[in-house]
């Protein structure tokens, strides 16, 4: 596996030394940069990803944040496009009406769809419901209740 979904709880959970995936989160992007490893991600996700970082950190912190991530190869951004998104709605929101599946994460499911992506660097289990597999270090998911 080369290319996996990014989803803004990971990138969170690399940001905060608090956040309780953090050691998890590091330990699974380090596994998967090393293995060559490729992130893809919308817009929506770096939009999001924002929103949170400027209520935990100043402003300029989170603009480099997010500017460190444009500019990272490891990194293939999509633009959350107005058919990705209606797309999303259609697929996703509309279709799982019983989930509670955030727009962001609609647009990432079809992206993963689109691409061809099976596994999603997240910690939210919509991405399982929604019929798609967490990354996780080989070393972590072989431990007893590793996350």
């Amino acid at each position: 596996m080369n290319r996996a979904a990014v989803d803004t709880g990971a990138l969170l959970a690399i940001a905060s030394s608090r956040d309780q995936y953090h050691r998890h989160a590091m330990a699974t992007a380090a596994w998967f940069r090393q293995s060559g490893g490729r992130w893809v991600g919308s817009t929506l996700v770096l939009a999001e990803l924002h929103g949170h970082l400027l209520q935990r950190l100043d402003a300029p912190r989170a603009r480099r944040v997010v500017a460190a991530l444009l500019d990272d190869r490891a990194f293939e951004w999509h633009d959350a496009s107005v058919d990705l998104v209606r797309t999303a709605v259609e697929r996703w929101i509309i279709r799982f009406a019983d989930q509670r599946f955030s727009l962001t994460d609609a647009v990432t499911f079809e992206l993963m769809d689109r691409e061809r992506l099976d596994h999603a660097f997240a910690y939210d289990q919509h991405f399982v419901t929604a019929g798609f597999q967490l990354l996780r270090a080989p070393r972590l998911a072989a431990r007893p209740g590793a996350r």
